[in-house]
């Protein structure tokens, strides 16, 4: 019995590709996450020799890169229970949380994990894919970028996706708020809000009509932060209605535009942009009758209540 134990777990090791990262040779190829051992229970080692082979694998990358050796980097998938969050996953695996979510697409801490099949990697550090999507992912694209432009770093192919890899990092402190601290902020600290969304009588005209934002009133040169992370998808200047203003593009088919600034910081179109990010400054240009920040939200182009996203 004995031998036929250890003969499993010698089949079981020749189940996946080892594949070792080198600066010399950043385009590492893995198998499909399909092809990936798959761990069955993270609950126990006892009896359970994919497991324990897996943490044999974390356990000597981390002592690889503690001496500045090269570890193997390997992959495992594990289908989560009810119970398992991130953090648990973290304890039970020995792998930072970060390694799990930038691996996997996970947005926030918050996200429901039960079901959903995981790539577990044996070595810790930040996979960011090629192409960012998710707001996470676009900040860290951001944060890292002199980094990963260096070439300095490897890539991993995963299904069709290409990740770069950082060994060894964390998030850093901007990115670990924002990833424990989910949702969007509010554009200004201090304002005092003078036109709800919805139908109105417009100032302007005296006509009755729909306001697709909210005006949010402040003093000329109050600083406008960005509501989420994302891209500039348009910087307008003298625009008749807005005036001066900045469009930016979120996940999930959003945008958000402010209008009326007196003045733009210097951003670029299709530039990523940070939660907080300071975008410009409170003004009057445009059809305004005193200074103050018109903010609107849209998805797939409909117009939505700003209110109903914001956290104050």
């Amino acid at each position: 019995m004995k031998k036929l134990s250890l003969l499993l777990a010698a089949i079981l090791c020749l189940n996946f590709i080892a594949v070792s990262f080198s600066d010399t040779n950043p385009a590492a190829e893995s198998p499909v996450a399909s092809a990936y051992p798959h761990i069955e229970s993270l609950l126990s080692r006892k009896s359970n020799y994919l497991l324990q082979q897996y943490l044999d694998e974390v356990q000597a990358a981390g002592k690889a890169l503690k001496t500045g050796r090269e570890p193997f980097v390997n992959f495992y998938t594990y289908t989560a229970v009810k119970g398992d969050t991130l953090m648990t996953l973290y304890a039970r695996c020995s792998v930072p949380y970060e390694s799990i979510a930038s691996l996997n697409h996970l947005p926030n801490k918050e996200v429901a994990l039960e079901g959903m099949e995981l790539i577990l990697p044996t070595v810790p550090g930040l996979y960011i894919p090629q192409n960012p999507v998710s707001e996470i992912e676009i900040l860290l694209a951001s944060c890292y970028s002199v980094r990963i432009n260096s070439g300095n770093y490897p890539t991993y192919k995963i299904g069709e996706e290409e990740f770069y890899f950082l060994p060894g990092e964390r998030f850093n402190p901007e990115v670990r708020a924002f990833f424990l601290n989910p949702g969007m902020s509010l554009p200004l600290d201090s304002y005092k809000l003078t036109s709800p969304f919805g139908m109105r009588v417009s100032p302007i005209s005296g006509l009755w009509r729909f306001h697709k934002g909210i005006d949010m009133a402040a003093p000329t040169g109050t600083v406008v932060m960005a509501c989420k992370a994302g891209t500039v998808k348009s910087i307008g200047k003298d625009d008749y209605t807005y005036g001066n203003y900045v469009i930016l593009q979120h996940d999930k088919g959003m945008t958000s535009l402010y209008a009326h600034l007196s003045s733009i910081y210097d951003l670029k179109e299709g530039g990523a942009v940070l939660r907080r990010q300071p975008i410009g400054k409170v003004g009057q240009t445009g059809l305004a009758t005193g200074p103050h920040l018109h903010f609107e939200i849209k998805v797939n182009g409909e117009a939505q209540d700003p209110e109903k996203y914001l956290k104050g």
